[in-house]
């Protein structure tokens, strides 16, 4: 699919006034969302759709950002359908006042001074050293592999039966010195000491 197709696409995914909104209050009223019940969006816009309700359910302390002005900046690392699903979904929006900055970087980028991270198709070492970059930092790091919430990485996307999923290792959340609403909380798997808590 060429860019323009891709673009159209997702214009008139979105276009209805308030359909983002509304399908990021279905993602957070079910512990699981099938992405043919969500208007028939595909897996990546889900997640992006994800990513952008987490501006609005985790609290970031005031010093992650240098001035007053300083954009919420997002970094998508090696997805970039997501990265421009993010775009299109936040194009106009704020968050606390705040411009929306959505940045991309292939598996050699280093992104600092972020508020979120997204890691996508990554091998390993490379997941690792996104972690160690963003550990001292008040950055909601989030990633779809399979051990990333249990590796340390504060949200995760997981399927499951065909579903999409959250895991939130809230170690790492309160070692970020992030307040993640009970609301996101209640439909995720939590993680604590490393390890997924039974439910």
């Amino acid at each position: 699919m060429n860019g323009a197709s891709h673009t159209r696409r997702l214009t008139a995914s979105f276009r209805i006034r308030g359909i983002a909104a509304l399908t990021a209050a279905l993602l957070l009223a079910a512990p699981a969302v099938r992405a043919a019940d969500l208007s028939a969006l595909a897996e990546h816009q889900i997640k992006a759709l994800y990513l952008f309700n987490f501006t609005r359910y985790v609290e970031w302390p005031a010093d992650s950002f240098s001035t007053v002005g300083d954009p919420f900046t997002i970094a998508i690392f090696a997805s970039p359908e997501i990265s421009e699903d993010l775009r299109e979904i936040t194009r106009g929006k704020r968050v606390n006042g705040r411009e929306i900055l959505v940045q991309s970087f292939d598996e050699d980028g280093i992104a600092k001074g972020c508020q979120m991270i997204f890691v996508g198709d990554m091998d390993t070492s490379r997941v690792a050293l996104v972690l160690h970059q963003a550990e001292s930092a008040a950055t909601l790091t989030v990633g779809e592999a399979d051990d990333f919430a249990t590796r340390g990485g504060i949200v995760n996307f997981v399927r499951r039966d065909n579903n999409v999923r959250l895991e939130i290792n809230l170690d790492a959340a309160r070692n970020a010195r992030l307040v993640i609403s009970a609301k996101l909380l209640a439909v995720a798997g939590i993680v604590r000491g490393g390890q997924l808590v039974p439910k």
